[in-house]
């Protein structure tokens, strides 16, 4: 991630993610850039570590991270950033939530199926893999809640950042899945905050999710 002050038009700081090798679903910042989002785009074995497709399941996982900027100095503060552990999709395009729903992040994803080609073996070719169920997942995330869980000592340090894992992230209310048309790209949050509008590749309608239903299941502890 570059840091590129629009004063001069200089690239000011470059950042290397320690634990993601493909970003997608990035740069993005909240409403007063507290915060930069980053996702990850294909699931890999966490910390560059090295482990083989037949165990995709078990070892590739994807990353929000949230890295703190520093407004003063202009930076953005590695000290002070984090991540959030999430499933094997492919994570796609974010956005952050404003005024009614400042606090929380959003990103669609593709490839629910956890499919990794391999048409020699036997297996679907890879698009068609990726793309034979009717929904993937819409990941809503509270980052306010995620930096209180990071503040309370419950992430995992890996290559030197703070990860807040999904087991965690799902108990502490952070992380939460709701179901959305295959394969989308883009998920954008009205100028209220109100609503959530996902579109793009495969399902040729807008859908659009309303906030305070949202968060209506989410205290009603039913499925959205």
């Amino acid at each position: 991630v570059a840091v590129i002050d629009l004063r001069d038009f200089v690239t000011k700081q470059i950042v290397k993610d320690p634990n993601v090798i493909s970003n997608h679903g990035s740069t993005f910042v909240t409403p007063n850039t507290e915060y930069v989002v980053s996702a990850s785009q294909y699931a890999t074995p966490l910390g560059w570590d090295y482990a083989p497709i037949s165990e995709y399941k078990e070892k590739y996982r994807g990353l929000i991270v949230l890295y703190k900027f520093d407004r003063e100095a202009g930076r953005i503060d590695m000290s002070q950033s984090f991540a959030i552990e999430i499933p094997p999709y492919w994570q796609d395009l974010c956005d952050a939530g404003k005024l009614v729903s400042d606090g929380w992040g959003f990103c669609n994803s593709i490839n629910s199926e956890l499919a990794t080609g391999g048409v020699e073996a036997g297996n679907p070719p890879f698009e068609a893999g990726v793309s034979q169920r009717d929904t993937d997942y819409l990941h809503i995330f509270n980052w306010k809640k995620a930096v209180d869980a990071v503040a309370a000592g419950k992430a995992e340090k890996l290559n030197g950042m703070n990860v807040l894992r999904i087991k965690t992230a799902v108990d502490e209310g952070v992380l939460f899945l709701a179901p959305e048309p295959k394969s989308l790209h883009g998920a954008d949050v009205t100028p209220d905050g109100k609503y959530i509008v996902v579109a793009g590749k495969l399902d040729p309608h807008v859908t659009i999710y309303s906030f305070a239903k949202i968060q209506q299941a989410m205290a009603d502890k039913k499925s959205t």
